[in-house]
């Protein structure tokens, strides 16, 4: 199957499913939240050429997007708890690290 969003780019199953665990232990999601993880193309001046989204659908008008500078493969625990620390202590650009946040609530 191909990902429509990463340009034909698939996460191995079991990696998306440790990030996805991650993520939900991390930020203690709630069973009836969903959690998306995709890789896409980045094309800003910069940018790694591939990063992993962590997008949290925690309800209507509660969708929160982070951003790792890694492939899915190269995602580890430390990265997706940094996510955390970092929304807890301040928002950042997020081209200035390796592994970012960004916010967006749809």
């Amino acid at each position: 199957m191909m990902n429509l969003f990463g340009g034909g780019r698939r996460i191995d199953p079991d990696q998306a499913d440790l990030i996805k665990s991650w993520a939900r232990s991390v930020w203690s999601l709630p069973e009836e939240a969903t959690v998306m993880v995709t890789e896409l193309e980045c094309r800003e001046p910069g940018c790694p050429p591939i990063e992993t989204v962590i997008a949290l659908l925690e309800g209507p008008g509660k969708t929160t997007q982070f951003k790792i500078h890694k492939t899915a493969d190269e995602v580890t625990q430390p990265d997706v708890e940094a996510l955390a620390q970092d929304e807890e202590n301040h928002h950042h650009d997020d081209r200035s690290h390796d592994v970012s946040e960004k916010r967006e609530t749809a």
